[in-house]
C-alpha cells in the first residue's frame, strides 16, 4: 500500500504505514476544545482500536473534561509518534459509553 494519504467521503484513509505508528506508538495525546475555544489536553496509552481506514476507537478511563468538549464541539486531534514517524490526526469524535470514537478527516507528518 502506498503512504500516500488518500480521502474518500471527507475521511481520510489511513495507510499501513500510520496504521504500524498507532500501533507502536508508547503514548496517545488527544487534544479536544471547549465551546469557548479552550484547548483540553491528555495523554493515553494505546489506541483501542483500528475499526477501519478512517476510524480509532479510545477506552475511556475518566476523560471528563473530553467528554464535556467532545459533547460541545466534537472536535479532536490525535497525536501518535513511533521512533522518527509521526502524525497529527485531526477530526471529530464522540464519547459513547467507555469508548471515544474518532473519524480522521485530515492528517499532517510529523517530524
Amino acid at each position: 500500500m502506498s503512504n500516500e494519504l488518500r480521502e474518500t467521503n471527507g475521511l481520510a484513509i489511513l495507510t499501513a504505514e500510520m496504521k504500524e505508528v498507532i500501533l507502536a506508538s508508547p503514548f496517545i495525546a488527544l487534544a479536544s476544545v471547549s465551546k469557548k475555544g479552550e484547548p483540553h489536553l491528555i495523554v493515553v496509552g494505546k489506541v483501542k482500536q483500528i475499526t477501519d481506514d478512517s476510524h480509532l476507537v479510545f477506552g475511556v478511563y475518566k476523560m471528563e473534561k473530553t467528554r464535556e468538549n467532545l459533547a460541545e464541539t466534537g472536535c479532536l486531534q490525535v497525536v501518535v509518534v513511533s521512533g522518527k514517524i509521526g502524525y497529527r490526526f485531526t477530526g471529530k469524535a464522540v464519547a459513547q459509553n467507555e469508548e471515544v470514537r474518532f473519524s480522521i478527516q485530515e492528517v499532517a507528518a510529523l517530524l
